[in-house]
Order: structure tokens, then sequence, then C-alpha cells
């Protein structure tokens, strides 16, 4: 016997950052993960603290890709149309995608599906960020359906993937590799990061802080950059105090040599021990509006390059081990007597 629901997902901010060109980069991913994610099985805690299961998974994103296409259509690039929207409503960014969980042997509860749904989502957020940074946008988000008011949606917004990815851009470093969604997937169901609530292995452990970032929104403070470090630290195993040295060193013998100064490295560095010693600006958590961005950026205790340029650097390495298919680096100390 096999049981099926379908949990639906209504999404208020649903447009990624994009000019024409990466417009339509995302529209071509997302045909591919909608036809990519069809009856796949997957394996997940039914529960929180309860043991995995195995499933199967198929996301419907025809509402989402649809609403993309329109945007395109209207305004010509997502960021277009995100503008277009301050000025009239009418010009839509909400769109909606249904996830369907099936399970074989037994009745799938209702606080089940809504779990394994929502482990899949964030699955799906890590996967679609590592195959094109940027991509995905869950903002202002609710569940639908019967039910589905018991249970609260989580955000994750795409802005700061995006400005690693311009960062990487703009000054021709960190490389970021093109990979298939198929061996990013693939890659991540390895690491069982979707079978477990707390992360024993390191690389579980920069997943699940890759989503905490990912649920930022525009406030690039001291708290993210000391979770940028956490990851770089966590990758290079080099977690001791005075790291920087050693981050810095390792990750240009992975990535061949940083081309422009590491002062983000340094940045990000400075920022981390200054909140352990309490000795940074906190603010007032801010309105959430389409000038927000702007103005923090101009706000003492921001972190914008550096938190950018740092994202990218633990993509790049992200991406580095799911080319080799592996998922730590072990690094060795040699010595010669002459």
């Amino acid at each position: 016997m096999t049981s099926s629901v379908t949990i639906q997902l209504q999404i208020g901010n649903a447009i990624p950052p994009g000019n024409e060109d990466e417009t339509q980069e995302i529209i071509e991913l997302w045909q591919q993960a909608n036809a990519f994610f069809t009856n796949m099985e997957f394996t997940a805690q039914g529960r929180l603290n309860g043991s995995a299961h195995s499933y199967r998974v198929s996301l419907d994103a025809g509402e989402l890709i649809a609403a993309m296409e329109k945007a395109r259509g209207q305004s010509g690039s997502f960021s277009r149309q995100q503008l277009a929207h301050v000025e009239d409503p009418d010009k839509p960014i909400k769109a909606g995608l249904s996830v369907t969980i099936s399970a074989e042997g037994h009745t799938t509860a209702e606080e089940e599906s809504y779990q394994v749904a929502t482990i899949f989502i964030q699955q799906m957020v890590l996967a679609v960020n590592l195959v094109r940074p940027g991509a995905i946008q869950l903002l202002d988000t609710r569940f639908a359906g019967q039910g589905a008011h018991k249970y609260e949606a989580q955000n994750y917004a795409s802005g700061l993937f995006y400005g690693a990815l311009k960062a990487s851009q703009e000054y021709q470093w960190p490389p970021l590799k093109k990979l298939s969604l198929e061996e990013v997937w693939a890659w991540l169901e390895n690491t069982e990061s979707s079978r477990k609530d707390t992360a024993i292995k390191s690389i579980n452990e920069v997943l699940f802080t890759l989503l905490k970032v990912a649920e930022n929104r525009h406030e690039y403070s001291s708290r993210m950059a000391m979770l940028i470090m956490y990851q770089l630290e966590k990758i290079l195993d080099c977690r001791q105090v005075n790291s920087q040295s050693d981050v810095y060193h390792r990750t240009a013998l992975i990535l061949e040599h940083c081309p422009h100064p590491d002062g983000w490295l340094s940045e990000l560095q400075d920022a981390r021990n200054n909140l352990f010693m309490a000795s940074v600006p906190v603010h007032r958590p801010p309105l959430i509006c389409h000038t927000t961005e702007n103005a923090l950026r101009k706000q003492f205790g921001q972190h914008h390059s550096a938190v950018e340029s740092g994202t990218a650097v633990v993509l790049a390495l992200l991406h580095d081990l799911i080319g080799h298919g592996a998922q730590r680096y072990k690094f060795s100390e040699t010595m010669d007597r002459e």
C-alpha cells in the first residue's frame, strides 16, 4: 500500500535577482529541476529526533516557472521585474510550488508529510544555490491546504548567494564551477544531510550553516561574518584562535593563488573576534523593504563585500569537493632534512 500527500507552498516573493542572461539561466535550471525531481527516492526524518525512512518525492514547480516566464515577458529580466513591482503591484513576483510525498507500507501522517517536505525544500535550496548561486528565492512563504495553518513555512533569500556570484565574477576569483543538478544532488545524498537533524560530520555542519546563511535577508553584520568564517574553518579543518593564515594558505592551495588582496578574510576574522569581545554595534532589526539593502550598506558594522567574497569561497570549496566526489579535506605536514 502506497499513500501520498501533496504539500503546497505559496511564495509571496519568488523572483530572484538577475539580468537578461541570468534570468534565462535560472528559468532553464528550474525547468530541469521540475523534470528531475519526479518520483525520486528520498531518505529523511519523518519527525524531529526520529529515525530516517525512505520516501518518494515529486516536485511540481510549474506555477513558479510560469511566474518566472511572465516576469521575463513583462520586464525582460528578473531584476527589472522587482523594480517594476515597487511601482506597480500588478507586476507579479509571487508564485507557488508543491511537493508530493509518498511512502510505501504505511500511511503518511500529516506532520510527517510537512516534516519531509520541509527537509526536501531545504535540500533543494542547497542544491540550487550550489548549481547556480542565487537562483532560488522563497520569501513571504506559507503552506496552503487542509491543516496547513498548523505549520510554519521557512524563508530563504537569494541576495547573498547572488552577491557571492557577482563577487566571483568581479574579482575573477574564486572560480565557481559549472555543475549539473544531478551531480550536486547525488553528492548531497551521499552526505546524508537529510537523515539527521543534528550535524555530526563536518560537511553537514557546513551545509546546515549554509541554510542559516540562506535565511538572512539584507543584514550582513558581524554575526553573518562569524557564520561565514565558521564554514571556512570547518571545511579547511583549521578551527583555532588565530586561523587566518591557515585559512588563506589552504584556500590558495585548493583554489590556486588568490589574485587580489585577502582583505575580505581579515575583515571576516576581525568581525568574528570583535563579536566575541562585545565590541561591535548592535542595531535594531530593520524594516524590510526595497530600500533596506542600500541603507544597510551605509550602516557602520556591516560587512557586505567581505561576507559576499567569503560566501563565494565557501561555494568554490564545496564545488571542488563535489567535483572530486569528496566530503572533506585532509591536510598533512611533511619535513625533510638535508
